[in-house]
């Protein structure tokens, strides 16, 4: 079975449409004082591919604005900073994860539904149990599967059905394979495109939250613990999705108990139905 090296993969990750610029650069500005409503618009003004989605989004039916929405800088101060980054993200994505992925049997929308209903939980656990974390939870989980991209195209060409009968998770036949699976590649593709450490941490981790560091670890385990429920929801579930180990000391961590997380899905559901509407409605 061959094994690929890392610069093996990301060279085959180098041929992935590139997340655009400003995207990248908005969300750099997490948690930056200079993380200003001007500061964003005049980065979301250097796209005008950007600068439309973000005027359609303000101006839907979704928002219902009494008065139309005529600048980005307007759009941002009526929604919020944290609200256009977010959309941001989820514009800057969706076109990598809104796909078939036949090597994870996934059809059309799987792993984009999973991802989004991943990235809605992390952000309600944090703001549960730690709040200045919310966003970059958001970003975390909307982006833990990035990996999946590339390996998904090998997975294709790859007869791995002797290491899949084995009682192994699927991270442990993704290693054997390709010599890296789909948490630690995408950490380095995130890292590639130069995102903050700790959405990096998360991405690596996800899948094993107690091997995080301490200053990582909450975060890491709330995209851990959303991963869970999107799977407990059957939402994304391909090939692999009951193959991953569940680790109670993510959690312990957040202090959280099965009936917290009976809540999170509930709210997920919700709020899932009402991100399709809104990204359904641009």
């Amino acid at each position: 079975m061959p094994i690929y090296t890392l610069e093996d993969l990301l060279e085959i990750a180098a041929q992935l449409p590139p997340l655009p610029q400003a995207a990248l650069r908005a969300i750099q500005l997490m948690g930056s004082p200079n993380a200003s409503a001007t500061n964003l618009a005049s980065i979301i003004a250097t796209d005008p591919a950007l600068s439309a989605q973000m005027l359609r989004w303000a101006n839907s039916a979704y928002f219902g604005m009494e008065k139309r929405i005529n600048t980005v800088l307007q759009a941002i101060i009526v929604l919020g900073v944290n609200n256009i980054q977010e959309m941001i993200m989820a514009y800057a994505v969706s076109g990598h994860l809104n796909k078939p992925m036949p090597g994870y049997n996934l059809e059309r929308g799987e792993l984009w539904q999973h991802a989004l209903g991943t990235a809605i939980g992390a952000k309600i656990i944090s703001q549960r149990c730690y709040p200045p974390q919310e966003e970059e939870a958001y970003f975390a989980g909307l982006l833990c599967d990035i990996g999946k991209l590339v390996l998904e195209k090998l997975l294709q060409k790859t007869d791995l059905s002797e290491a899949e009968s084995q009682p192994v998770s699927f991270l442990a036949v993704e290693g054997g394979a390709f010599g890296i699976d789909h948490a630690g590649l995408g950490a380095a593709i995130a890292r590639s495109w130069k995102l903050p450490e700790s959405l990096v941490a998360t991405i690596a981790y996800h899948h094993h939250p107690a091997s995080a560091k301490p200053e990582h670890r909450l975060l890491v385990s709330a995209v851990h613990v959303a991963d869970a429920a999107m799977m407990i929801l059957g939402i994304g579930l391909g090939r692999d999705g009951l193959r991953y180990p569940f680790d109670e000391a993510a959690l312990s961590a957040l202090k959280m108990t099965e009936t917290d997380i009976d809540q999170v899905m509930e709210e997920i559901a919700n709020r899932l139905s009402n991100a399709n509407e809104l990204i359904g409605a641009a």
